[in-house]
C-alpha cells in the first residue's frame, strides 16, 4: 500500500476510534443517550474552555463549554462546518450568589452535562450532530433528546448548528 494511502487509512481509523470512544463510553459500558447513542467522553473535564455562558431565569444557570482537540483546532481556525470528530461538552450549574463577594456568581448544584458529537454520516439527518444530555451521569429520557435537534436547527443553523462562540 502506498505511504499516503496508509496515512489516510491510519488518520481515518484514529478519527473513527475517537468518535466511537465517545459514543461507546470510556469503559464500553457507559450509559448512552437515547436516539443518538452518545456517551459522556472519557477525560472531558480536562478539555479546553471554549466559552462560559450565563442563562437567564427560568434556567438561571452558569454554563461552560469545553472542546476536544478537534473542536479547539476548528474554533481557532474559524473552520465551518466543524469537522467530523468534533466533540463539545457543556457543563451547567445553578447560578448562586457568592457568600464572600455579593456581586459575584458562583456555581451551585450541577444540573446537566450536554454533549454534541460531529459525525456527518451517522447523524446526517440532524446536521451531522449527535446529542447527549446527562444528569448525574445518566442520560435523560428520549422526550428531552427529541428537542435537541429542533432547537439547534431553528436557532443556530448559521453556525453549523452550534450555539457556542469561541471566547479567546
Amino acid at each position: 500500500m502506498p505511504r499516503i494511502s496508509r496515512m489516510v487509512l491510519v488518520g481515518s481509523s484514529a478519527l473513527l476510534a475517537a468518535v466511537l470512544a465517545v459514543q461507546a463510553g470510556a469503559e464500553g459500558s457507559a450509559p448512552v443517550s437515547p436516539i443518538y447513542g452518545v456517551a459522556l467522553p472519557k477525560g472531558y473535564r480536562s478539555w479546553e474552555l471554549i466559552a462560559p455562558a450565563q442563562e437567564a431565569p427560568p434556567l438561571d444557570e452558569l454554563r461552560t463549554t469545553l472542546g476536544n482537540p478537534t473542536a479547539m483546532k476548528a474554533y481557532r481556525a474559524g473552520t465551518q462546518p466543524f469537522p467530523d470528530g468534533t466533540v463539545l461538552v457543556k457543563l451547567a450549574w445553578k447560578h448562586v450568589q457568592s457568600p464572600e463577594f455579593a456581586p459575584a456568581s458562583i456555581p451551585g448544584a450541577a444540573t446537566t452535562v450536554q454533549v454534541m458529537v460531529k459525525d456527518s454520516k451517522r447523524y446526517a439527518a440532524t446536521g451531522g450532530w449527535g446529542f447527549g444530555r446527562f444528569v448525574n451521569g445518566q442520560p435523560v429520557d428520549a422526550a428531552q433528546h427529541q428537542t435537541c435537534w429542533s432547537c439547534h436547527q431553528s436557532r443556530a443553523a448559521g453556525h453549523d448548528f452550534v450555539f457556542t462562540r469561541y471566547a479567546p
